[in-house]
């Protein structure tokens, strides 16, 4: 499926608010608001945009694992059809470098966490090497790619207007 400078933003628009209405993506794109909706129908059928809510693990309360893993004896896509399959695990990616996969996993406390990995993710065959590290805070996570946007105007002052304070960590 093509992708148009108009879809690219559109995609950009839903990174700054995903709930921002087709009428308003519609004016800061040049589009009527049926137009908008009819791309954003076209898109999300494809598979190339989906609009969900992100939550900030450690906010909850949870614990945000990033895991590097190192496969052996089987390939890579194996024992990624394996890990996805696990309710814990949020991200799934294939690596070049030390690690030939990474995953993500949100767990509600250790003891779950322990489960996970030792349980499911390292009984997985093909699985060799596991290194997991636990997200004390989220400094930044941003879906807005500057690549797609032509007028950063907007993207700028929608970013901005959202202020956000964060607990302060405790200095090591």
């Amino acid at each position: 499926m093509d992708i148009d400078a108009i879809d690219r933003k559109i995609i950009d628009q839903l990174r700054i608010d995903g709930r921002r209405s087709f009428a308003i993506i519609g004016r800061n794109v040049g589009l009527s608001e049926p137009s908008v909706r009819a791309r954003f129908r076209r898109l999300s059928a494809a598979g190339i945009v989906q609009v969900v809510g992100m939550p900030d693990a450690p906010k909850l309360g949870a614990l945000e694992v990033h895991v590097s893993i190192s496969v052996v004896g089987v390939p890579v896509a194996t024992v990624a059809k394996q890990l996805v399959r696990i309710p814990e695990v949020t991200f799934v990616a294939s690596a070049v470098g030390a690690f030939d996969m990474i995953l993500d996993i949100r767990c509600d406390d250790v003891v779950q966490l322990s489960n996970v990995l030792n349980e499911k993710v390292r009984r997985v065959k093909g699985v060799d090497r596991v290194e997991a590290s636990t997200v004390l805070e989220i400094i930044k996570d941003s879906y807005l790619w500057a690549g797609f946007r032509e007028d950063p105007g907007t993207t700028a002052d929608a970013v901005i207007k959202r202020p956000r304070t964060r607990p302060q960590m405790p200095k090591l």
